[in-house]
C-alpha cells in the first residue's frame, strides 16, 4: 500500500467514525463525562473516545462490526460519578465489578442499543466480572480500554516524574 492509499484510508476511516457515533458523541448526557478524571489526568470523555477510536480502527479492518464497537467503546464508563472518591462517600467498593452495570444502565436511558452493544458494555471488564463475552467487538474494546488505560495513565506519570526530576535536578547552564 503506498503513503497516499494509507493515508486516504485513515482519512476515510476517521470520517466514518465520527459520523457512526455523531449521536453519541453529542448527546449532553455523554458530554457530562468531560467532568470527571479517569486515568491520570485524561477525562471520562476523553479515555471513551480512545476506547471507542481505537476499537473502530480493529473492528473496521477486521470487517467486524465496527459502528457497534464504535458505541459502545463510548459508552462503556457512563456510570456518571468520580470512581476516585465513589467508595469514601457511598460506602460501596466495587467499582471495578459494579460499574458496567451502572454504564449499561445509564445507556440504555438514552440510546437504543443493539444486544451486541449490550454486550459490550456490561462485559468490558472480564474477567473481572466473570461472564464471557459473547462477541468479539467486546473483547476488542476490553482490550482497548485495558491498552488506553495503562497509556493514559503511564503519560500522567511520565509527565509528573519529568516535572519532578527537572526540579530536583536543573540542568547546569553551559555558560559560566
Amino acid at each position: 500500500m503506498t503513503c497516499e492509499k494509507a493515508q486516504t484510508l485513515r482519512e476515510r476511516l476517521h470520517s466514518t467514525f465520527y459520523r457512526e457515533i455523531r449521536e453519541v458523541l453529542t448527546h449532553p448526557v455523554v458530554r457530562q463525562m468531560r467532568s470527571y478524571r479517569h486515568h491520570g489526568s485524561t477525562d471520562c470523555y476523553q479515555h471513551c473516545m480512545n476506547v471507542a477510536y481505537y476499537s473502530y480502527l480493529f473492528c473496521s479492518l477486521m470487517r467486524w462490526d465496527a459502528r457497534a464497537a464504535a458505541r459502545a467503546g463510548m459508552l462503556h464508563d457512563l456510570y456518571l460519578y468520580d470512581w476516585h472518591t465513589y467508595a469514601r462517600e457511598t460506602g460501596e467498593h466495587f467499582h471495578g465489578l459494579t460499574h458496567p452495570k451502572r454504564a449499561l444502565h445509564n445507556a440504555e436511558l438514552y440510546f437504543e442499543l443493539t444486544d451486541r452493544e449490550k454486550d459490550i458494555i456490561r462485559k468490558h471488564m472480564w474477567p473481572i466480572t466473570v461472564a464471557l463475552p459473547k462477541y468479539r467487538e467486546a473483547y476488542v474494546v476490553m482490550v482497548a480500554d485495558k491498552i488506553c488505560g495503562m497509556c493514559e495513565v503511564t503519560h500522567h506519570f511520565e509527565h509528573r516524574l519529568r516535572h519532578w526530576a527537572a526540579r530536583a535536578w536543573p540542568v547546569q547552564s553551559r555558560h559560566r
